[in-house]
């Protein structure tokens, strides 16, 4: 029986595919429209399973094949798809997948007769086996018509089960009757039987539509489906309903806005001949020049150094990330000005503090973290409550608005700050003990402006270290390798060019548009490959450039950039949080003004933490970088004097754990790669600074 089904299902598949995909292509036709509507199925349903009936010890006989009419409900529709002449066809509603299964006639022996008691009777029995399955079924078809009336469809359904239970009878099939009802029937059983959610099935199906008006149509239709998985599996019988029937659809077409006509007008008159003109001497135009396009194009790979990659092969990795960023207490104030600057985010009432979340901060670099530092102040006291702290204000006594305020700008600074802390994070004023005085305990420069600028402050000291620890975020980012990709364009016109694009694309969908006219271009076409985590497999990007000359000619060229597949990822898709590797960036090594021999305090507590993380296979890099005031080739020596303090301070830590040192990379930026906006007292204050980033990776 499984043999003859999984026949029938492969030549009707067969059959309907063969009629979609080599029938001749039908005339050319208005397009379909949207349909909407409702039927009915009237059919047969003709199961198969596989259970034992007993009276007793005694085996009945075996419930094998069944059928029942078939009944189904359903609201239809029709929408056409882009494919000439395709449409999708989905149905929802009732349908009855009930059956009956009957065993062959048997004789248990020995029945007593009741009239004879002293003699037995032959009494032949069958027992009737009846299935009550009632379902919601949710199918499509995808449907071709070959002419416009008729379509031909293949899809899939499934039914939802509703209710499902049996009914076991036997019955005499001798002139005989039951002593306990007195009647040839009797019911051995019934009840629920154990069955799935819901079956997934097969739908073949051909229709054709009658007008009845219009918009109106009767769309009568055969309809087959074969079951894919079974209603129910129990003891290892699997039980399965087909189903064939006539379908009847009453179908509605919504109005189609109709093709606009324009009717040419008639010819006009013809007009009377001119007079014969005087023959006038011309003068030989000459032609336009003709427009010249040639294009050529490069990819290349850019590595963080500015390195040249001539073919380069991408690999994408997702990189567990941790920055530590220094808690920086120290609030600079402009010149003049007791007011805490808008630079610095506040809040204006202690019901606004509820929506400030620290986890949130990964979003900003180092310089907009200490923009924060009066809420990441304020939330922490709330969190110790027996915390305190110190505000002491300074001031310049060379900057003009700080000297004509005089020695009480100090204190009105530190006052603005107590008042924030108290006023809208209320903590309580015998928590915030407020001094002042004149230039700082460690002052910068006076006789700079970029020194003034920086005395102008308030700082903040407290009897609890935890108040002023670092910031730590972590998150997960997409990088890759090279980071990113440059496009050399050699372009050949007489004429110049109007514009000039890249279409980037991964498996068929655009993934970056760059246009060299614009003015985010700045001239070069660079593509940053981890921007907006937009690759999300491993098949290879494509590129095209488009180039229009201002005359109209085009020209266009086009290649591809390969992606490194890893065998072990290969299924992992854009949204995997698996990390390939660990990444943690200490921004945390703060040296005092034009120093290298001294770090700050607070940099001296964490070199613990730093060392913690390192282990034998990390690769760990030191970055020196200074502010931008002073000489160029001595803040350049003096990055790398930071790099080189800080890595023999961090070897010793790691000495004192017992742990292995791993080679370390020092690098000397000084001003060149300026870390943060060098034009204010916190950005130069933050640039004063050693980066270390420890790299591991986490799959081998």
């Amino acid at each position: 029986m499984k043999i003859i089904i999984r026949r029938s299902i492969f030549w009707s598949c067969f059959s309907l595919f063969f009629l979609l995909f080599f029938s001749p292509a039908s005339h050319a036709q208005t397009p379909l429209p949207v349909r909407i509507g409702f039927g009915g199925e009237i059919g047969s349903n003709i199961s198969q399973t596989y259970i034992e009936s007993f009276a007793g010890d005694f085996l009945c006989g075996v419930f094998q094949k069944g059928s029942a009419p078939g009944l189904s409900l359903f609201g239809m529709a029709e929408f056409p798809l882009p494919l000439d002449n395709f449409s999708v066809m989905p149905s929802l509603g009732y349908r009855n997948l009930s059956s009956a299964f009957v065993t062959n006639p048997f004789n248990i022996e020995h029945t007593q007769d009741i009239i004879n008691p002293d003699t037995t009777a032959q009494i032949f029995r069958q027992r009737n086996y009846t299935t009550n399955v009632q379902t919601i079924s949710l199918d499509a078809l995808l449907a071709w018509r070959p002419f416009r009336a008729l379509h031909l469809g293949i899809g899939a359904g499934a039914a939802i089960l509703l209710h499902h239970s049996y009914t076991q009878t036997e019955k005499l099939l001798s002139n005989y009757v039951y002593t306990d009802n007195l009647s040839s029937t009797r019911q051995v059983s019934s009840g629920t039987f154990d069955a799935r959610t819901f079956a997934v099935m097969l739908d073949l199906g051909a229709g054709y539509d009658i007008a009845i008006s219009r918009n109106v149509t009767i769309s009568p239709e055969i309809r087959a489906s074969f079951p894919l998985t079974p209603i129910s599996s129990t003891n290892g019988s699997d039980y399965r309903t087909w189903t064939i029937g006539f379908v009847a659809g009453l179908m509605y077409a919504l109005p189609v806005d109709a093709p606009i006509k324009f009717i040419a007008p008639p010819p006009p008159p013809p007009l009377p001949l001119p007079p014969p003109q005087p023959i006038v001497k011309t003068k030989k135009i000459e032609a336009p020049m003709k427009s010249i396009l040639r294009l050529s194009v490069r990819a290349v790979g850019m590595t963080e150094t500015g390195e040249e990659i001539p073919e380069p092969i991408v690999a994408i990795e997702n990189v567990r990330v941790t920055d530590v960023a220094p808690t920086l207490n120290y609030i600079f104030f402009d010149d003049g000005s007791p007011d805490i600057p808008k630079r610095y985010h506040s809040y204006s009432a202690n019901e606004e503090t509820k929506s400030f979340d620290p986890s949130l901060l990964y979003k900003l670099n180092a310089l907009g973290i200490h923009y924060e530092v009066l809420n990441i102040l304020g939330k922490r006291m709330q969190d110790k409550p027996n915390s305190k702290i110190t505000v002491t204000g300074t001031r310049s006594i060379h900057s003009s608005g700080d000297s004509a305020a005089a020695s009480d700008i100090s204190l009105l600074r530190a006052e603005h700050i107590a008042k924030y802390l108290q006023e809208v994070w209320a903590i309580a004023p015998s928590r915030i003990k407020i001094k002042s005085r004149s230039l700082p305990l460690q002052a910068s420069d006076e006789s700079a402006a970029t020194g003034q600028a920086e005395n102008r402050r308030v700082e903040i000291s407290t009897n609890t270290p935890s108040l002023l620890e670092p910031i730590e975020t972590h998150r997960l980012e997409r990088t890759a390798t090279p980071p990113n990709i440059r496009f050399e364009s050699d372009i050949k016109s007489n004429v110049g060019i109007k514009s000039q694009i890249i279409t980037i694309k991964q498996a068929g969908k655009v993934i970056k548009t760059i246009d060299a006219q614009s003015p985010d271009a700045n001239g070069e076409l660079l593509w940053d490959i981890a921007e907006g985590n937009v690759i999300g497999s491993n098949d290879s990007v494509t590129w095209q450039m488009d180039v229009v000359d201002s005359v109209g000619a085009t020209a266009s060229m086009h290649g591809n950039i390969r992606i490194k597949k890893d065998e072990q990822n290969i299924t992992r898709h854009a949204t995997d949080t698996t990390a390939d590797k660990s990444l943690e960036r200490f921004h945390l090594l703060l040296f005092d003004y034009s120093s290298s021999a001294e770090l700050s305090s607070a940099s001296d507590e964490i070199f613990e933490r730093i060392a913690s993380s390192i282990t034998p296979d990390s690769r760990v890099t030191l970055i020196g970088h200074t502010d931008i005031t002073g000489d160029p080739n001595y803040n350049e020596h003096l990055s790398y004097d930071r790099a080189s303090r800080a890595s023999i301070l961090l070897s010793s830590r790691l000495h004192k754990l017992g742990r292995t040192t791993p080679q370390f990379n020092l690098e000397a930026r000084g001003a060149k790669d300026i870390l943060f906006d060098n034009t204010n007292a916190e950005g130069r204050f933050l640039s004063r600074t050693v980066r270390i980033t420890i790299e591991r990776d986490l799959k081998k």
